[in-house]
């Protein structure tokens, strides 16, 4: 697919970038995209959970496939599962962001730098910058930032790629001059489908993915993290479920043909709706809800219909049962009616899509301060992490738990002392449902939760997750200096077996 025929298209239908503000107007004009900030800013926040080509590929199959998320569907189990390589796959996140939200970004950045009106806006498009790298730094490695998306300003066509270390520092700079800038006499942010313009909202947001980075260079660079944890969150962090950054998403039809690709509907929904895609839970994920007593494992999974012998259920059956990763569904003794599915209000095109949460601050917090980084108690910062995990679930239009449901699971399940880590990374994976990307990164960084062993023999790592996806092979032809430079960083192989900078473990 190529993802720059969009930008064509959509610049052809674009109209006034005051349709752009609301989902009442988006519903009337097709997907905005503008020469000027405020409808570029909507476009890049649809790209990043309503671009299906790489919410499909790199979120579902590969993440949700090496993170055990999901398994049983054929691309899912076949090359997330056992650990195989597919072009399309592994570059779909590399293509769809350099093709548009990079470019995008960097276009708002520049044209509101000297502009006393668009103050906020400049920070927005900081903080928006670095959400978006992030996601690819993680993935890649060394990556193309500080040149990347000048093409057309200053003629840069083949961008240096950044030390993954240098692109982190530049992260933490970028947030903290965005948190400085935000204020309420710093203009209108318009285009805005995020937070609606909510300057506070931006500012615990920038803090927020402070905070999230801090931990992810917690085991390479841990006085650094300590540093930039403690400044996050002194500055103020998400402090409820009412400060999650989610997209909420429209009924709009995917299509593969670039000219009429739409993001206003969820990517990810659109990789669940395709035949033979991920409908089925792991049984690491469905085993661990169901043991634990957690009350999201009816909030997200369907009971089995059927069993392996083929008979009826039986009274107290164990009715939520996973598919174990590395096999699909259809080769369950029985069927795959004998494995649970996921609730059909988590596959619907309208899905929202949740990009930071509380929960994910709470869980980091209390990590934090289980390593004496920032006040406050560990086990508290905990509790208030999953209990938001929960009830995070509601926006799907999942029946809400009850309160007494969700008190006597937390105080069956505590933290507990030796244990602190891996129930944290645990707890941090489960709230990631839905962005495996995150979940695979800090699965990562921390090695929680211990994943089931992939025993396939055709598994071409032998069973090993893959530490990261490779570039494009194209660069070599297009950016052939660079290329060599970041991939003799890897030691001289472009491949998936070697490990990005903040993964020492």
């Amino acid at each position: 697919m190529k993802i720059k025929h969009i930008i064509i298209v959509l610049l052809s239908v674009f109209t006034a970038v005051g349709c752009t503000e609301n989902f009442d107007d988006l519903v009337k004009d097709p997907v905005a995209l503008s020469p000027n900030p405020a409808g570029q800013l909507t476009f890049t926040q649809l790209c990043m959970s309503g671009n299906g080509f790489y919410q499909h590929r790199t979120n579902l199959i590969y993440s949700g496939g090496f993170v055990q998320h999901y398994s049983g569907s054929w691309a899912v189990t076949e090359y997330g599962s056992k650990y195989k390589k597919n072009d399309e796959y592994a570059t779909a996140l590399w293509r769809s962001v350099y093709s548009n939200e990079i470019k995008s970004v960097v276009d708002i950045i520049e044209k509101t730098s000297n502009d006393p009106a668009a103050v906020n806006m400049n920070a927005v498009g900081k903080i928006m910058k670095v959400m978006i790298a992030q996601r690819l730094t993680d993935i890649y490695g060394d990556v193309p930032y500080s040149e990347a998306g000048l093409g057309f300003s200053k003629g840069i066509v083949t961008p240096k790629y950044d030390k993954q270390q240098d692109i982190y520092n530049s992260f933490f700079s970028e947030l903290n001059e965005a948190f400085v800038q935000l204020n309420a006499n710093g203009g209108l942010v318009k285009g805005d489908l995020f937070y609606n313009g909510d300057i506070s909202k931006w500012k615990k947001l920038a803090n927020t993915m402070r905070l999230r980075l801090a931990m992810r260079i917690s085991e390479v660079s841990p006085a650094e993290a300590e540093k930039q944890a403690k400044i996050a969150f002194q500055n103020g962090v998400f402090a409820s479920n009412e400060d999650n950054c989610i997209m909420h998403h429209l009924n709009f039809p995917f299509n593969d043909d670039p000219s009429k690709l739409d993001f206003r509907g969820n990517g990810l929904s659109y990789g669940f709706i395709g035949d033979e895609h991920g409908d089925h839970f792991s049984s690491l994920l469905i085993d661990y809800l169901r043991n634990n007593g957690d009350p999201r494992l009816t909030m997200i999974a369907t009971p089995k219909t059927a069993t392996p012998a083929g008979g009826p259920l039986a009274p107290g059956e164990n009715l939520y049962v996973g598919v174990p990763p590395g096999t699909f569904r259809w080769d369950l003794t029985g069927g795959s009616n004998t494995a649970s599915g996921i609730q059909p209000y988590l596959k619907v095109i309208t899905a929202p899509f949740l990009h930071v949460s509380y929960s994910e601050s709470q869980l980091l917090l209390a990590e934090a301060a289980f390593r004496g980084w920032v006040s406050g108690s560990a086990a508290d910062y905990y509790k208030k992490g999953v209990e938001a995990g929960i009830k995070q679930l509601e926006i799907y239009g999942a029946p809400a738990a009850s309160q007494a449901d969700i008190n006597t699971y937390l105080s069956a399940k505590p933290l507990m002392a030796g244990t602190e880590k891996e129930q944290i990374g645990t707890q941090l994976w489960v709230t990631y449902l839905f962005n495996s990307i995150e979940a695979y990164s800090n699965w990562r960084r921390t090695g929680y939760p211990h994943l089931l062993p992939i025993t396939a023999s055709d598994s071409q790592t032998g069973g090993v997750t893959p530490t990261r996806l490779y570039y494009p092979n194209d660069e070599m032809q297009k950016n052939e200096k660079n290329y060599l430079e970041a991939v003799s960083r890897l030691g001289g192989q472009n491949d998936w077996t070697g490990k990005v900078w903040w993964d020492v473990n």
